[in-house]
């Protein structure tokens, strides 16, 4: 319950400066880190920009498209194995309206990150996977931060330029 209030309390940008304003962290397994970016996604008012390596969860996938269908701008930039992976959510995003393109100019995409709207970058070593959620030894940061929002934003844009939709 605690994890929901701090995580409630990051989302909404309460006035008091507790440290739940500029960061919240999870662990796996078990750990509700899912659940958290989940409520995050759902609260998400303007745009949320997505690099991951894996991406099989089917909690995440609805949670983007969902966003996507309410008027979100969401666009994904996996590794380039996802595009036949088992399990991926790829073509299910895509199916759902969201931009997928897929990262060919590196060996591997390794990045787990999402910026959502202009202020939150989440990252660290959590795949978007059930496997993260339920069985790895994985984290999970929420970064309430206007500047490093930009930065991630801007690489995220580097990557872009250079995936294949």
């Amino acid at each position: 319950m605690r994890r929901f209030l701090l995580l409630l309390l990051f989302v909404i940008g309460a006035s008091s400066a507790s440290a739940a304003e500029d960061w919240q962290v999870c662990f796996s397994p078990k750990g509700g880190c899912t659940e958290l970016l989940v409520y995050a996604l759902n609260h998400a008012e303007e745009r949320v920009l997505v690099q991951a390596y894996s991406f099989t969860s089917p909690a995440i996938a609805q949670a983007l498209i969902d966003a996507q269908a309410r008027g979100v701008q969401v666009q994904v930039i996996l590794d380039r194995g996802q595009r036949r992976a088992k399990g991926s959510q790829a073509r299910a995003v895509a199916q759902g309206g969201v931009l997928v393109s897929f990262d060919r100019a590196h060996a591997i995409a390794h990045n787990k990150v999402m910026v959502i709207d202009a202020d939150t970058v989440v990252t660290g070593s959590f795949n978007f996977t059930a496997s993260a959620e339920d069985r790895n030894a994985e984290n999970l940061l929420f970064i309430r931060d206007v500047e490093m929002a930009e930065r991630y934003r801007d690489n995220w844009h580097q990557h872009r330029a250079h995936a294949e939709p």
